[in-house]
C-alpha cells in the first residue's frame, strides 16, 4: 500500500496542482499592489494586510496540521498535501474520505482498508471539490450583478444579510463545540476569552491589534490540547 500512495510519479502529478495553486498566489498578490493605488491603498497599508493575514492563517494552520499528518498515513502524502493546498479544510477531506471508504462497506483507517476503498476515497475528496469549483466559476458572475441590483434598491439589506449570515455561519461552528463539551468546550471558551482581552489591550496598544486574531486561536488551540490529554 506505501508504494502506492507514496509513489514518485503521485509526487510529480501532485506538484503540478501545488504549483498551480502557488503562482495563482503569486499573481493575485501582484495584480493587488498593481490595482492598491486606485482604491488609495500605500504600499505600506498592503504590506501591513498581508503580515495581518499570516499571522492570522497560522492559528487555523495547527489544527490542519494535526488531521494532515492523520490522513497521511492512510491517503499518502502527495495527495493530503495537494488536496489541502487547495481546499485548506482538513476536516472537510477527511469526512469526505470516511465517506469514500464507508462507500465500499469499509471504516475509514481499519485494517482492511485497501487498494479500492484508497481509490474510493480519493475519488469522494475529488467530487467533493467539485462542486464548490462549479459553483464559484458558474455563479460569481450572477452573483456580482445580483449585489449591484441590491444596493441600488436598499444597501442595507445586502449588511442585514450579510451579518445574519456571519452570525449563523458562527453560531453554527460554536455550537457544535459547545455540545461536544470537553477539549471542544475549553479550546472555544479560552479562544473567546482570548479574543476578547486582546482586543482590550489592543485599544492601548494598537500595534497588537493585527495579531489577536492569530494569538487567540493559538491559545483556543493550546487549551484545547492540554484540555484533551490532561
Amino acid at each position: 500500500m506505501n508504494e502506492i500512495i507514496n509513489n514518485p510519479i503521485l509526487w510529480l502529478i501532485c506538484s503540478v496542482t501545488v504549483i498551480i495553486v502557488a503562482l495563482q498566489a503569486g499573481l493575485f498578490v501582484r495584480l493587488a499592489l498593481r490595482n492598491a493605488e486606485s482604491f488609495e491603498l500605500s504600499r505600506a497599508q498592503c504590506l501591513k494586510a498581508f503580515r495581518i493575514g499570516m499571522v492570522t492563517a497560522f492559528g487555523p494552520s495547527l489544527g490542519i496540521l494535526i488531521v494532515m499528518v492523520g490522513l497521511m498515513t492512510v491517503l499518502g502524502e502527495p495527495l493530503t498535501w495537494m488536496r489541502l493546498s487547495m481546499i485548506v479544510s482538513a476536516a472537510n477531506e477527511l469526512t469526505a474520505a470516511q465517506i469514500g471508504a464507508q462507500a465500499v462497506g469499509i471504516e475509514f483507517n481499519s485494517p482492511d482498508f485497501g487498494t479500492a476503498a484508497l481509490f474510493v476515497a480519493w475519488l469522494g475528496m475529488a467530487v467533493n471539490g467539485i462542486g464548490s469549483l462549479v459553483g464559484a466559476l458558474a455563479f460569481s458572475g450572477s452573483l456580482e450583478n445580483l449585489k449591484e441590483k441590491i444596493n441600488r434598491y436598499n444597501p442595507k439589506i445586502l449588511l442585514f444579510v450579510s451579518g445574519a449570515a456571519m452570525a449563523s455561519i458562527y453560531g453554527n461552528l460554536s455550537s457544535g463545540e459547545i455540545k461536544a463539551g470537553g477539549a471542544n468546550l475549553a479550546a472555544w471558551l479560552v479562544g473567546g476569552v482570548s479574543m476578547f482581552v486582546l482586543q482590550k489591550i489592543g485599544e492601548k496598544y494598537p500595534k497588537l491589534k493585527e495579531y489577536n486574531l492569530g494569538l487567540a486561536m493559538v491559545l483556543g488551540t493550546i487549551a484545547g490540547a492540554v484540555a484533551k490529554f490532561s
